[in-house]
């Protein structure tokens, strides 16, 4: 545990002394995440998370690697399984060559197999130009987490409840809107919505929030600003525990819990080859209509590195969908006006898995994710 006298000390090193200090100490996890709240009430330093998933060790696929033009490499272990590696990229070439460079610390959570939180202090730039664009390079072997609209919404809401919050003032919003059928439309707007508000605005023009920033306020007085994406991929400038544990623990049960559902359904690891489906459920009817089977199939069609085979347009859809990240396949089915079957085949992937099911829900409608139990 940190001492008071070093609390202070801390707070009132320059942030070069600082980031010097952090790295080249070794501390356990409890008082790594200490630290991390201690630097975030300071007024330089941000704390950048990524949660995620991978189904074996993430070093791997990290030290010594090359993703692209970056090059990561582990510097060091730290106490409890805490890395921190270290990523340099290298932009153009010959004289007009820059090198950017940063750092960020990994580890995995003790009670949730495969999944992983990657934190960062370094500045904006590094942030989402370097680190965001590497993890998503890694993509199938990284997956990351999708969090619907009132999920969402209800994190923010119990991290108001448990923390005495008494104002949510959305700051910034990136959202997409779909409209005129399997068409959508991206915004970026700066709206100073109060939670409710912004969450019936986007309910009502049929769309998702890619990303929010909001003030957390107590009495006007601003407690934290936190920023967090559909990913659950969160950023905070104060009160790092509290932002931690309202929105990363959250998001990495969820990915936990993803990784539950969408495991073992490949049908050449089941017994007889046996199919294990899926299924995405609505409480509204939203196939009521023949022609929505129409606006479903366009939108489908318009999942990048993939076919899509229509076997089925009316009255039932049965569509055949060829994954070329890597090499799942699925049927799908709409029987019914609300619901989806999902039926992996020979193969069918978590990420794969996830990356369709991400898809609908980005571009036709969210709702709840199920096993399907076939009828005998």
């Amino acid at each position: 545990m940190i001492s008071k006298l070093h609390c202070i000390t801390l707070k009132n090193m320059s942030p070069l002394d600082f980031n010097q200090r952090f790295y080249e100490d070794s501390f356990s996890r409890e008082e790594f995440l200490r630290r991390l709240d201690v630097a975030s009430n300071s007024s330089y330093i941000k704390i950048s998370m990524i949660p995620f998933g991978c189904m074996s060790d993430p070093v791997d696929f990290l030290d010594q690697r090359y993703v692209g033009k970056k090059y990561v490499e582990l510097i060091k272990n730290i106490g409890e399984d805490i890395k921190l590696f270290k990523l340099t990229h290298s932009i153009g070439a010959g004289p007009s060559q820059t090198v950017v460079s940063g750092k960020f610390f990994m580890f995995k959570y003790d009670d949730l197999s495969n999944v992983y939180v990657a934190i960062t202090i370094e500045n904006n730039n590094f942030y989402h130009k370097e680190l965001k664009p590497l993890f998503n390079a890694l993509f199938p072997d990284f997956i990351f987490n999708f969090i619907k609209s009132d999920s969402l919404k209800k994190l923010i809401q119990d991290f108001s409840n448990q923390n005495d919050i008494t104002d949510i003032e959305i700051k910034r919003a990136s959202q997409k809107l779909r409209y005129q059928d399997d068409q959508s439309m991206s915004a970026v707007t700066w709206p100073n919505m109060q939670l409710d508000d912004a969450f019936r605005f986007i309910h009502e023009n049929n769309g998702w929030f890619k990303s929010l920033k909001f003030d957390a306020k107590r009495h006007e007085a601003i407690v934290t600003e936190v920023s967090i994406d559909r990913q659950g991929r969160t950023r905070t400038d104060r009160q790092f525990l509290l932002v931690y544990d309202s929105f990363i623990r959250p998001s990495a049960k969820m990915l936990m819990d993803n990784y539950r559902l969408f495991s073992n359904r490949s049908r050449r690891t089941t017994e007889n080859n046996s199919p294990r489906p899926l299924s995405i459920d609505y409480s509204t009817d939203i196939f009521n209509d023949v022609s929505i089977n129409k606006t479903f199939i366009n939108v489908v069609g318009q999942l990048e590195k993939a076919s899509i085979s229509v076997l089925h347009g009316n009255p039932y859809l049965q569509l055949s969908i060829t994954d070329y990240i890597d090499g799942s396949s699925f049927d799908l089915w709409v029987l019914q006006s609300n619901q989806i079957i999902i039926v992996p085949q020979l193969k069918g992937t978590v990420a794969g898995i996830k990356r369709l099911i991400s898809h609908i829900f980005d571009t036709f409608a969210e709702g709840e994710i199920n096993n399907y139990e076939i009828a005998t």
